[in-house]
């Protein structure tokens, strides 16, 4: 009898990266679903390398900027919009008092008659 084995020809391969490409392109990020949702909820695509950080970094800036001044603007109209309110308030709280009123002449004709 006689025994055959197999004989390897060739050796391992080893995975090598460019390491000019590495350098280029920066360390990828890993995210979990929650950063991909947080980053959703602002309209943004989260960054994949570090690469990505400095110019989503402006467009959070640019967004800081708009929605600092929706609130600017929203603070002025506050002033008025209590005003408003309280007025509308105060009509009601007139209607109202004026239609107790009419409510209590109705009853004391019905008791009267």
């Amino acid at each position: 009898e006689e025994e055959f084995y197999f004989v390897p020809t060739k050796g391992k391969k080893t995975k090598s990266k460019s390491k000019a490409s590495g350098a280029s392109s920066g360390k990828s990020i890993k995210h979990n679903a929650e950063t991909f949702q947080l980053f959703d909820k602002l309209k943004l695509d989260a960054p994949l390398t570090t690469d990505d950080v400095p110019a989503l970094l402006e467009k959070l800036e640019v967004q800081l900027e708009e929605y600092k001044a929706k609130v600017k603007e929203w603070e002025e109209k506050r002033e008025d919009m209590k005003k408003a309110i309280i007025e509308g308030l105060a009509d009601i709280v007139e209607k109202k008092a004026g239609e107790e009123s009419k409510e209590e002449a109705k009853e004391a004709a019905e008791e009267a008659a």
